[in-house]
């Protein structure tokens, strides 16, 4: 699931902790508290909480990856038209990522999988 900013900006997840009282047996009273109580319902809020937490962690994750895959795109149109200016060549320039190619068969050249490159003579 893509996420934009505005969504991820605009999203509000509320999470109200639970303040945690340490059982206090004062002889003369003053300072006593019955501490707090180990429910289940607290103990779902804070399964609830943590959930919540990995949930944005991982919308975040999500976003941050389409957004380096946009940053690598644009940083190589930016190479290709700097590349093209400073060797003369100002027309039919092509920029493809094949970003939407399931296969394709090279005729020539070398396909480098690691480095995700195509090398041609």
């Amino acid at each position: 699931m893509a996420f934009n900013f505005q969504s991820l900006k605009d999203a509000i997840y509320d999470y109200i902790p639970t303040f945690w009282r340490a059982k206090v047996d004062d002889p003369e009273g003053d300072n006593s508290s019955k501490g707090t109580k180990f429910t289940p319902s607290r103990a779902n809020n804070i399964e609830t909480g943590i959930d919540k937490a990995h949930e944005r962690i991982t919308q975040i994750v999500e976003y941050l990856e389409g957004e380096e895959q946009t940053i690598k795109k644009l940083f190589f149109e930016f190479l290709l038209l700097k590349a093209s200016v400073t060797s003369g060549l100002t027309t039919n320039i092509l920029s493809e990522d094949f970003s939407n190619a399931n296969s394709f068969n090279l005729k020539e050249g070398v396909f480098d999988a690691q480095n995700k490159r195509i090398y041609l003579p």
